[in-house]
């Protein structure tokens, strides 16, 4: 996911960003606040998006230190871009599915285990945690 990620931060940076800056994007990201990315790995995968022209970069000089590569998105980046939304999209409606399928398969599981009569059809079931407690953390 980290691919897509750089992808997005880039998005709309039209003057680009260094690669510190792209990890300070990343951290920024709700995916990656549990388990931020390997850092080298960000460096090198900048590095392999740059190769495939999804990325280009400059030198910019900097008035702290040495100087910086600064990475933009290309054309190309942004068409991936789009088809890593469509991707993930689609991805995220299967995974709704299969959420939804599992919390009333659960509810009724629970239901039967207590003795209780569950109707099957899924308008009838309320999709929410047992108990007050998420079932999916």
């Amino acid at each position: 996911m980290l691919r897509p990620a750089i992808l997005t931060v880039l998005c709309d940076k039209p003057c680009g960003l260094h690669g510190y800056a792209v990890e300070k994007e990343l951290q920024g990201l709700r995916f990656f606040q549990r388990q931020p990315p390997d850092y080298a790995g960000l460096y090198r995968l900048l590095k392999r998006m740059e190769a495939e022209e999804l990325l280009s970069s400059i030198e910019s000089e900097s008035s702290e230190g040495p100087s910086r590569r600064v990475y933009c998105l290309t054309d190309r980046g942004r068409q991936c871009l789009f088809r890593w939304l469509e991707s993930l999209v689609e991805y995220r409606e299967m995974l709704e599915d299969l959420l939804s399928h599992t919390n009333e398969s659960v509810q009724r599981g629970e239901a039967m285990r207590r003795g209780l009569a569950v109707p099957r059809d899924s308008d009838s079931v309320q999709l929410k945690a047992l108990e007050g407690r998420s079932l999916f953390r």
